[in-house]
């Protein structure tokens, strides 16, 4: 007899690739990174820079630009994690190369396609699959399993409710893929809850959808906010309320059965149950009540405990989101090496695909046209450049400059969804037009051949401090060396009140011009930091150039287009409670966006030479703090919002005792630093005495028209009857 012990065969790995570097895929790599029989080989973006700045963060061997160079690489399934018009092409091209594919929903964006890619995978046998990630989410599995062991009879009816914010929508952000046609957002969001609703019953047999409410975001960008659905499956009836935009989050799910109802409430991780019992029905009726009773306080206590454990280092990660996301991923992955059907496949995805059709039938999936730009042309004489010209400052910045007829000319990322300040000038030839990214160099020369300003309204971000270096600080650097090249007269950056310290103990009664950045840039955030490097290289830069170098810092810069939750007025721990930086009761600079723009083009019609090498304020002289900010918002709104003042000590007491639980959880975190939260205060008055004295610059700054101005405009308008 053989003695020799048993071995088992270790499991052969999954070779992956990630192709797609946006925010989804941060989830897909640190659930990878950590899945069972996965190697993670490569990240792919169109855009290297952000491949690589993802690769360097999850230490992954390699980051290409196209899905040609994966084979060479060892890889033999990709994550698919694009916006979802690329989702049919990029998968042909992986199956083609010989890649199995696992995509972000949806599938596509018409069964057609879908069917076709299903067919082009059995063809080819290689696997492919959808992340129907809501499916997995926790108390939809557990509502699942309940419905499974027959504890409401037989399924009858489901009602889906999903109303959500948008930031995109808060913040005037139209170029998202979900506002480039009006049926896009059923891709985008209505997936979810319809993955969910065809697992419960089944394939589409027939929908009724009616639109409750519909907004133009720009003339001729049409957007469908308020949705709702009657619809009909294999196995039961359904009903589906959609909102978009909307300030109170609710997502639920109830299931109606013949003898009682599952509710399962995704954002808050709970799930109550009503059965009928033999019992009279008053008492019924009491038992009812304290059974969801106890089954929420459960599920909350159980959510709570999960939160503590993660953030004492003592468990893993188990928010819904994140174990929806992880428990779909490994589900795949699993199946995959069992070789059986997974979760999400093309099958089954393809009946997502239909139900989304059904819904998405009585809109257009066709985006708006795109007019045809006229051919910028060359330079003419005083030409100004903007970049950032499609933003919250820059549009008015646009219009403020077309007022004086200075020629303006706007890089631009994209040439769709512009908004009207932007299109319409290019449209009638008063505004050059180019389409460029920062890096993208040729593109940037072609604009600033022949201008004589160039103002750099555009800024870059990141998780990162590399990131946020090459983003805000090495672009902007070479931007400028671009300017000098071209023959650029005047650069003028535009940073932030954020680059310099404004603590109550800053040792000065007022902040002029000529207070210098922050001298302690490593205890302040990234983005603080960003603009501070931002600043001083370009100031050193300027010190060896013929160009004028000029720096222009807003304040806190309020407005028609910017979010009612401004981090200049505190910390928004929800989109209606405002904690102060401090008691709230200072005047803080504030400054209305349209004097903000008037004081950037000035800046950049000034003649003469005085304005080189110097770095100005932009901010009102106001009376109003925080506190009356927020309650004239109130006021203002009907909303129920509320200030709550709390001491910048109490505040920096608090962050360290989070600090201190995760360490104590073995976290890595910096220890917070009292430094910047005390420049958060924005405690001494600002002075913007270049402004007035060399530009003529004059804010409004009476009370009443700062408010008009400032708070006035989230006011809504009254409905028409």
């Amino acid at each position: 007899m053989d003695s020799t012990p048993h071995v088992p065969r270790p499991r052969a790995l999954t070779r992956v690739a990630l192709v797609g570097a946006g925010y989804i895929a941060e989830f897909h790599l640190e659930i990878l990174a950590s899945t069972p029989g996965v190697a993670l080989l490569a990240v792919c973006d169109s855009d290297l820079s952000r491949a690589q700045a993802a690769a360097r963060h999850y230490k992954i061997p390699h980051a290409v630009a196209s899905l040609e160079e994966l084979p060479a690489l060892g890889v033999e399934l990709v994550h698919l994690t694009v916006p979802p018009s690329l989702h049919v092409p990029l998968a042909r091209q992986a199956l083609g190369l010989g890649l199995g594919v696992f995509l972000e929903k949806p599938l596509a964006l018409a069964a057609s396609d879908a069917r076709e890619l299903v067919a082009q995978a059995g063809e080819l046998n290689l696997p492919l699959a959808v992340n129907h990630n809501n499916v997995f989410h926790p108390s939809f599995v557990r509502l699942t399993e309940r419905l499974k062991a027959g504890e409401i009879g037989k399924l009858q009816h489901v009602r889906v409710c999903l109303s959500v914010p948008l930031r995109q929508l808060d913040a005037g952000d139209y170029t998202h893929w979900m506002f480039r046609a009006p049926g896009h957002i059923v891709f985008e969001q209505a997936t979810h809850p319809l993955s969910q609703i065809e697992h419960l019953v089944g394939s589409v047999q027939e929908v009724e959808t009616t639109l409750l409410g519909t907004r133009e975001l720009h003339p001729g960008q049409t957007f469908h906010e308020r949705w709702l659905i009657a619809g009909r499956g294999e196995r039961g009836t359904v009903e589906l309320y959609m909102a978009f935009g909307q300030p109170f989050t609710r997502s639920t799910i109830e299931v109606l059965g013949s003898d009682g109802s599952l509710e399962a409430d995704l954002a808050a991780d709970t799930l109550s149950v009503e059965r009928k019992t033999q019992a009279l029905d008053f008492w019924n009726t009491f038992l009812a009540g304290t059974g969801r009773a106890r089954s929420l306080a459960r599920d909350s206590r159980r959510g709570l405990w999960n939160w503590s454990l993660f953030t004492l280092g003592l468990g893993p990660r188990r928010d819904a989101f994140f174990v929806g996301m992880r428990d779909s991923i490994r589900a795949f992955h699993a199946a995959l090496h069992a070789k059986t059907s997974p979760p999400g496949s093309g099958e089954e995805a393809t009946r997502v695909a239909d139900w989304c059709d059904a819904v998405a039938s009585t809109v257009s999936m066709e985006p708006a046209d795109t007019p045809q730009v006229p051919d910028p042309g060359p330079a003419r004489e005083g030409e100004v450049v903007l970049t950032g010209a499609t933003g919250f400052i820059g549009r008015q910045v646009v219009q403020r400059l077309l007022k004086e007829g200075q020629p303006v000319t706007a890089i631009t990322r994209r040439l769709h969804s512009l908004p009207p300040e932007i299109l319409e000038p290019a449209l009638d030839g008063r505004l050059r037009l180019f389409e460029a990214t920062l890096d993208d160099e040729p593109g940037l020369l072609a604009a600033l051949d022949g201008a004589r300003v160039c103002l750099h309204l555009a800024t870059g971000g990141g998780d990162d401090w590399e990131t946020v270096q090459e983003a805000m600080v090495q672009r902007s650097r070479r931007l400028a060396e671009l300017c000098a090249d071209a023959k650029v007269q005047r650069f003028i950056y535009v940073s932030s009140v954020a680059a310099l310290y404004a603590g109550p103990d800053a040792g000065v009664s007022e902040i002029d011009d000529s207070y210098p950045t922050d001298p302690r840039p490593e205890a302040r955030p990234i983005y603080a930091r960003g603009k501070i490097a931002a600043e001083q290289t370009l100031r050193e830069f300027g010190r060896r150039s013929a160009m004028e170098m000029v720096i222009a810092r807003p304040g806190v810069v309020m407005g028609a287009g910017t979010p009612l939750q401004h981090s200049g007025l505190g910390l928004w721990v929800r989109d209606n409670h405002c904690v102060g930086w401090g008691q709230g009761e200072h005047p803080l600079p504030l400054v209305w966006v349209q004097d903000v723009a008037d004081g950037l083009a000035r800046a950049a019609m000034h003649e003469g030479s005085d304005l080189s090498g110097r770095a100005f304020n932009l901010c009102a002289r106001t009376s109003l703090g925080a506190r009356a900010v927020v309650e004239a918002m109130a006021q203002a709104t009907g909303r129920d919002l509320h200030f709550h003042p709390r001491s910048l000590f109490l505040s920096q007491t608090m962050e360290v005792g989070k600090w201190i639980v995760k360490r104590l959880g073995g976290r890595r975190a910096p220890f917070p630093a009292y430094r910047d939260l005390k420049s958060r205060a924005l405690a001494p008055p600002f002075r913007s005495e270049t402004a007035r004295e060399v530009l003529g610059w004059m804010p409004a700054e009476d009370t009443p028209s700062l408010l008009e101005h400032l708070v006035d405009v989230y006011a809504e308008e009254p409905e028409d009857a």
